[in-house]
């Protein structure tokens, strides 16, 4: 049986798992909550987890089912003191729009207590990178709080809005990076770019990240950026290159993860696996409990398990 299906089927001993480790109080719940109270500011009073659901689509229903309630994600629910709804992708699809933007209307956004948006994750997630996810929102809001006040108080702030900017394109966010890294670049603080560039490697979007991509300055998180733009657009030997050598030169800082990661992940997808195995075990390893982590972990549960009928 697998673990979403030990998950789905075994509520009760999910409460008792929870009780014995949260001093027997009440586990997390997605109750559902409706679009105009998810879209009105503050409405829902606290940090909270909306979950965009689309009943009827297999993945939207295994995550329900299986991610959404596995342990891990309810004590990282719990431990970051998050509310946790779920809203109808359908019925949503305009405001999923506005806060994410990519993807089919399935997926995470994560709000603070005023309705701004702090983090978006969209499609489904395994347990361990959702988990780790939550944590990693939890660590952040404080900074992303401290940041969003410089910029109200120093709207013409080019650093600030750089600060920000960087800080929400962490947590996955689209929309709210894209307008201040565009105004610090436009500024001339040319940092702004390779963050532009990831942003829309994120959504796919590979010509306008090629756009920001030839106004980088030379950098490691460049040579990051470039990889990860050559893995999106399937040139998966190129990208390997890319990695290793941005890898090798050293530098990268908090990019070495992610370097790390798609490096392992281009090699899968070049049929390298041999070279995969160990390059993702690593990012495992030494970068336990993040969202990179997770993410490695799926792709070796992939190579070992591989989905029957899959190609590259």
């Amino acid at each position: 049986m697998s673990k979403s299906a030990r998950w789905s089927s075994s509520p009760s001993l999910i409460a008792i798992v929870l009780c014995g480790l949260a001093g027997c109080r009440a586990a997390p719940t997605w109750g559902d909550v409706g679009v105009a109270a998810a879209a009105q500011p503050s409405a829902l009073g606290a940090d909270t987890v909306l979950y965009f659901a689309l009943p009827g689509r297999e993945l939207s229903d295994r995550m329900e089912q299986g991610s959404l309630v596995a342990p891990p994600v309810l004590m990282a629910l719990r431990r970051g003191g998050f509310e946790s709804r779920r809203v109808d992708g359908f019925a949503g699809r305009e405001l999923y729009a506005q806060w994410v933007g990519a993807g089919e209307g399935m997926g995470i956004v994560v709000l603070d207590a005023q309705g701004e948006v702090l983090a978006t994750r969209p499609g489904p997630q395994d347990p361990p990178e959702l988990a780790a996810y939550l944590d990693l929102i939890a660590a952040r809001r404080g900074p992303i709080a401290a940041a969003r006040a410089a910029v109200r108080a120093a709207p013409d702030d080019p650093q600030a809005a750089l600060q920000l900017g960087v800080m929400l394109l962490e947590l996955g966010c689209r929309r709210e990076p894209e307008a201040l890294l565009e105004r610090a670049y436009a500024a001339g603080l040319e940092a702004a770019a390779v963050r532009l560039a990831h942003l829309c490697a994120l959504d796919g979007d590979l010509q306008p990240a090629r756009f920001w991509l030839a106004r980088a300055a030379p950098s490691p998180a460049t040579s990051v950026t470039q990889g990860y733009v050559l893995y999106k657009e399937r040139r998966h030997g190129e990208a390997a290159q890319v990695l290793r050598e941005a890898i090798g030169a050293g530098g990268l800082g908090a990019d070495l993860p992610r370097a790390q990661l798609f490096l392992g992940k281009a090699l899968h997808e070049n049929l390298r696996d041999q070279e995969a195995v160990p390059v993702l075990e690593a990012v495992v390893r030494d970068w336990p409990d993040t969202t990179f982590a997770g993410a490695a972990l799926h792709t070796l549960q992939h190579i070992r398990n591989p989905v029957h009928g899959h190609t590259h």
